[in-house]
């Protein structure tokens, strides 16, 4: 049987649909062209519509966004901007008037930089310096609006940056006072304290001074970010609603900040507390020593005055010298009148460093050479760091070896409104009058001359030592009129022990000098030979006499 042959397939037959399938194609209608220019209008309205839709809502958001960065900026939780919570406190209550309390534990050179950025009127004066200087306030500067920015280890840096931030924020005051020390001008690395900020010194060398320094201007984009910062806001949102209204206020951990307002009279406080004027008062106990408690500190500031920034000491640095000169021309560019004081040391302790000079050199330098420069630049200085050249400075005008009290800067400043006034008026005092003593060796120095009427002082019955009302005090040298013809002159060499015998001597001398060692530094032999004494009366306390440590001035073994 055949097989038949393999089937041949039907070509593919295509498909219209929609369409009968004998019926034929329908043309394709052509698009009608669009004009470019009314393309581009429908895009622009398009674009328009959403920008004023997107940027409504934005609107909508900016108050918000304002609200976070000013309520953060101001709140500021963690001292990005205003600094941190404990200093800022401090200075929200001096600025109102108060004292507050626990002096020693405030970071007091963030203090000054915080007072600087928030204190609403410029001062017309402020101080600066060391702890030297925190006894100056509105009272003895004759100031009313007056601000002691010194802080305690004070060094140059922190001086001229004290300054610096016054006028970065523009205010700078009309008067600047300086109390200045003598390790200003000693360009070691010992006469630096560690508490200082040298970035904000460097800032100054580098746009004030025009002085090469390794600063950098520091990049504050990531800063300022977290003022946007949601969880930063929340931050101070929290912060904010848990210490208001609070008496007390804590740090960003919770801790109490313990700076809070004196309440009584401030004299009468048991701790030392910061005035509202920047200065310092010490508590009851310690402004209140006698003499030989006084002596006693001093004594041992003796042996640590080398660590007070004066270690190797030897001579002044060319280049401290010249960033003294360029800052005070500099506070003079800005409209501000320097007045440097020369807050002195104890009696005690400037008489230890006279026997011993070969080892302070620097030290010895310093006062005749800013004598010198305020000689020829017209500047104002008063005080000395030698007490016997301010008449009539006593020991208990000291705490101890290193700072001068109160009643002691009476004696030497006449306060800013006279000196302006001398100044003004070409009346200051000759700064090369006052000869400061730089050794005992010195066969001519003697004692400044000065004059009163009696022997009793009778305004010092109201002051906390009474005793100084016989001989106007234990100064140095007294020299006394007798009535008496038949004895001569008698030199009598005495402790306070003496103070009210030796009125009972003029009856029988004609001449009656009295040395009190404590505050006599120069040289006896020279006072002996000089006088012709007819006697000699050595009269003291036996327990004093015996533990003298002013003896070596006359040649013998304290």
């Amino acid at each position: 049987m055949a097989k038949s042959p393999t089937p041949i397939p039907a070509p593919p037959v295509k498909i219209h649909r929609g369409a009968p399938g004998s019926a034929p194609a329908r043309q394709r209608r052509r698009r009608k062209k669009v004009n470019p220019f009314v393309l581009f209008l429908r895009g622009l309205a398009r674009r328009l519509y959403f920008g004023i839709k997107t940027a409504f809502k934005f609107l909508l958001f900016v108050p918000v966004l304002v609200f976070m960065v000013a309520f953060s900026y101001n709140v500021d939780r963690s001292g990005l901007f205003q600094g941190a919570l404990a200093p800022r406190r401090i200075v929200d209550l001096m600025l109102q008037g108060y004292d507050v309390t626990n002096f020693e534990q405030m970071d007091e050179r963030e203090v000054v930089q915080l007072f600087a950025q928030d204190v609403p009127e410029t001062p017309e004066a402020i101080g600066i310096g060391s702890s030297r200087v925190l006894q100056f306030n509105r009272e003895n500067t004759g100031i009313e609006s007056f601000f002691n920015m010194g802080v305690t280890g004070a060094d140059v840096r922190d001086n001229m940056t004290s300054y610096y931030k016054m006028v970065t924020y523009g205010k700078a005051p009309k008067v600047l006072l300086w109390s200045i020390d003598p390790w200003v001008f000693y360009g070691s690395e010992a006469a630096f304290d560690a508490r200082a900020d040298a970035d904000l010194y460097n800032e100054f060398l580098t746009k004030v001074l025009n002085v090469p320094t390794d600063y950098e201007e520091p990049d504050k984009v990531e800063l300022w970010k977290a003022l946007a910062d949601p969880a930063y806001f929340q931050g101070n949102v929290d912060y904010y609603f848990k210490n208001r209204g609070q008496a007390t206020v804590t740090d960003d951990e919770g801790n109490t900040i313990e700076f809070n307002p004196v309440e009584g009279d401030p004299y009468n406080q048991t701790t030392s507390i910061k005035r509202s004027d920047g200065s310092v008062l010490y508590d009851v106990a310690f402004r209140n020593q006698t003499e030989d408690q006084i002596r006693t500190l001093a004594a041992e500031a003796c042996m640590s005055f080398n660590s007070v920034h004066m270690e190797g000491f030897d001579e002044l640095s060319q280049t401290q010298i010249q960033a003294f000169d360029s800052f005070v021309r500099y506070a003079q560019s800005q409209g501000t009148t320097v007045i440097l004081v020369l807050s002195p040391w104890h009696p005690y302790l400037y008489g230890y460093l006279l026997t011993e000079p070969e080892n302070h050199k620097g030290f010895f330098q310093v006062e005749n050479w800013l004598r010198q420069y305020c000689a020829d630049n017209n500047v104002p200085i008063y005080g000395s760091y030698d007490p016997a050249c301010i008449e009539g400075l006593q020991e208990t005008d000291f705490f101890d070896g290193l700072h001068c009290g109160g009643t002691g800067i009476a004696r030497f400043f006449p306060g800013i409104p006279q000196a302006l006034s001398d100044l003004q008026n070409g009346t200051l005092a000759n700064p090369l009058d006052v000869h400061p003593r730089t050794s005992l060796e010195d066969p001519n120095a003697q004692p400044a001359e000065g004059e009163t009427t009696g022997l009793y002082d009778t305004d010092k019955l109201s002051v906390y030592d009474k005793y100084a009302m016989f001989l106007h005090g234990n100064n140095g040298l007294s020299r006394i009129k007798g009535d008496g013809t038949g004895r001569g002159r008698i030199l009598v060499i005495k402790d306070s022990y003496a103070n009210c015998f030796v009125p009972y001597l003029t009856a029988n001398y004609a001449d009656i000098d009295v040395v009190d060692f404590r505050n006599y530094n120069y040289s006896l032999d020279k006072l002996i030979a000089d006088n012709d004494y007819d006697q000699l009366l050595v009269l003291y306390s036996f327990d004093s006499f015996k533990s003298d440590p002013y003896l070596y001035r006359a040649g013998a073994a304290g």
